[in-house]
Formats: structure tokens, sequence, C-alpha cells
């Protein structure tokens, strides 16, 4: 733009110069000369700025992406952090609640146990120790006496946990369930399940055995019979 600006500037007067005879035209050139280039530097010296300002602006907007990833950060932290607070609140409440459970069962004191065994599956049945508190419910009842309700809480034990380490177990003691309603064909069933699948289980010498009753019509003693 500079040079075609002077180039016709150049012409400009080379097509008058007659007119401008009494001018020093070398003097009005050098002038323009300097004039044009203050302009370019000035020019430059706008562009610096320019690129100066754009390169600011560009670290502004990144340190204030950074600043709102921070903030972000902390807060994701910090729900994560309460979150986890409230986890080991609630696994601390069911783990003591199971505890206590469990002890009552020992002690025989199963009326209190069945409430505490109920509460944990009713407020935590998502927790660790679910399918535990599941068996030994059923296992309070059969203490109790209460078959028919011992008998269902075995049975939806062992359809959600076919996988538990108490389900041979479970298995065993359904089967007493049984004998104790007076339904010894279900009960042998059981029992042969049991030692067709679990035939070195701990308690599979008890089993034959209770078969073996079952089989020659012997007398077995009721739940409450052989805990006395």
């Amino acid at each position: 733009m500079v040079r075609r600006f002077f180039l016709i500037f150049t012409l400009t007067l080379f097509v008058f110069q007659p007119a401008l005879s009494g001018i020093d035209t070398d003097k009005v050139i050098m002038d323009h000369n300097k004039k044009i280039k203050r302009l370019v530097r000035a020019n430059k010296a706008l562009k610096g700025q320019i690129e100066q300002l754009s390169q600011q602006q560009l670290e502004s907007n990144q340190k204030i992406t950074e600043l709102f990833n921070l903030m972000e950060y902390k807060k994701s932290s910090a729900i994560v952090e309460k979150t986890m607070l409230r986890v080991r609140e609630h696994n601390k409440k069911a783990k003591n609640i199971y505890t206590s459970a469990r002890s009552l069962l020992v002690t025989d004191q199963y009326d209190q146990a069945v409430i505490l065994f109920k509460q944990y599956l009713d407020v935590y049945p998502e927790s660790n120790h679910a399918s535990d508190a599941h068996y030994w419910l059923a296992k309070t009842y059969l203490a109790q006496g209460q078959y028919s309700l011992a008998k269902n809480t075995f049975i939806a034990f062992q359809q959600n946990s076919p996988l538990h380490h108490k389900y041979a177990n479970s298995l065993f003691e359904l089967a007493k369930v049984y004998i104790e309603l007076k339904q010894t064909a279900k009960a042998k069933d059981i029992l042969d399940n049991f030692l067709d699948k679990f035939p070195s289980h701990r308690v599979a010498s008890l089993a034959q055995q209770l078969l073996g009753k079952i089989t020659t019509n012997k007398p077995i003693k009721s739940e409450t019979e052989q805990l006395n």
C-alpha cells in the first residue's frame, strides 16, 4: 500500500513537474518518506501492542479456566469426602446392629435377635451382611419353634443367595424344619439333594443320620428337645 502510494505520488510529480518547477521536489519526497516511515513504525508498534494484548487475554482466559477447574475439583472433592463419610457411618451403624443381633442369638435372646435382624434387613438390604442376617434370622425362627417363618425365610435365603457359604447349611436346616412340620417327604428330598451336592460337607454325616431315621421311621427329636 505504501509503495503504491509512493509510485502514484512520484508519477504525479513527474506529470506536473512544469507546474511545480518552483518547488523542491526532493525535499517534499524526503518529507513524505519520513512521514511514511513514521507511520510504518507506528503501525508496527500498534501491531506489537495488539499481539501483546492478545497474548495477555489468552493467558487470562487460561488462568480463569484453571481457577474454575480448581473450584470444581475442590467442590467435587468435598462432595466425595462427605459421601464417603456418610457411607462409613452407614456401614458402622449396620455392623453394630448385625453384631448385636448375632450376640442376642448366641445368648438365646431370640425375640430381641429377631427384631434386630429384621431391622437390619429393612434398613440395610444391600449391606455386606444382608445375606448372613437373612440366614441367621431363619435360624432364630427355628430356635424359637416358629417353623413356618423359618421355612419361608430359609427358602427366601436360598433363592436370593445360591452361592452363599451357608447355602449348604440352610438345606440341612430346612430339612429339619420340614420334619418339625411333619412334611417328611420334602425333608427327605432336601437331604438327598444335600448329600448329592455336598457329600463332603461337615454336616454330611448328620444329614445321613437324619435321612436314615426318616427312611426307617425312627422317632426324631424336635429342635427344642435337641437344644435341651
